[in-house]
């Protein structure tokens, strides 16, 4: 008897829990060992329309046929080197709730008679954005 092969083997199986609603947000994290496959895995989450919210995460809407879609574009770039994937549906009140906390920082040239030194200023301060606010 021929073994059954399971396409979402190494991935996260899609799980049918309740029926949901026809597009929910979804957060995808990975981690790649492999530079040019994990730029290739971020392609694919732009590809779908998804945000870049870290270097290796992504946040948007899109539907669960297109998660699975996802998901299997996914395994299919990453083939057989090491990584970990997590599409991970949320509420639209998780998403309404969401802090945000960005800050960046500015490198400036100051230039002191014949020297140049950098000099590093934060540009915005740490803010916090939530649906309260």
């Amino acid at each position: 008897m021929a073994k059954r092969i399971n396409r979402y083997t190494g991935v996260l199986q899609p799980r049918m829990v309740g029926t949901g609603s026809p597009e929910v947000s979804v957060l995808v994290l990975y981690d790649v060992e492999n530079d040019r496959i994990r730029g290739r895995v971020a392609d694919v989450c732009l590809n779908y329309g998804l945000e870049r919210i870290q270097f290796s995460a992504f946040l948007g809407k899109i539907n669960r046929n297109h998660r699975q879609e996802l998901t299997m574009r996914m395994q299919d770039e990453i083939g057989g080197e090491v990584a970990r994937v997590r599409v991970i549906p949320i509420t639209e009140d998780s998403v309404r709730e969401m802090w945000t906390m960005d800050q960046y920082t500015r490198v400036e040239m100051v230039v002191e008679g014949d020297e140049a030194t950098t000099a590093k200023s934060k540009l915005p301060k740490m803010r916090i954005v939530g649906s309260e606010c």
